[in-house]
């Protein structure tokens, strides 16, 4: 038999994975026991891949009880890194704007 990857994000990761063809669940940290307790039931998923985010105290004990009660397979995956933007320096970008060339200015 067959199983599947089922991934558990944040709200804010909305159809990340399902538009990858992966199922997909969202809720909130308070709501994660609740929902692994719902699909741990469901024997198509064979791997379940929970966003960091989500995880509490409470809530890496239960998955830890279900790893060795259940058998199940849990992997916690980092959240996204955010990407960080480095403005241009105002006066840089006028001059480059105006005259054409990157002038790199050292005050």
């Amino acid at each position: 038999m067959n199983r599947q990857i089922v991934f558990i994000t944040g709200k804010d990761v909305k159809y990340g994975f399902s538009l990858a063809g992966f199922r997909q669940y969202e809720c909130e940290d308070t709501e994660l026991q609740k929902l692994l307790d719902e699909i741990a039931e469901k024997s198509e998923f064979g791997l379940y891949v929970i966003d960091e985010r989500l995880i509490n105290e409470n809530n890496e004990n239960k998955i830890r009880e279900m790893e060795t009660t259940r058998g199940l397979v849990f992997v916690i995956m980092p959240p996204p890194a955010k990407m960080i933007v480095k403005r241009e320096d105002y006066a840089a970008r006028l001059l480059r704007k105006t005259i054409g060339y990157h002038v790199k200015l050292n005050i």
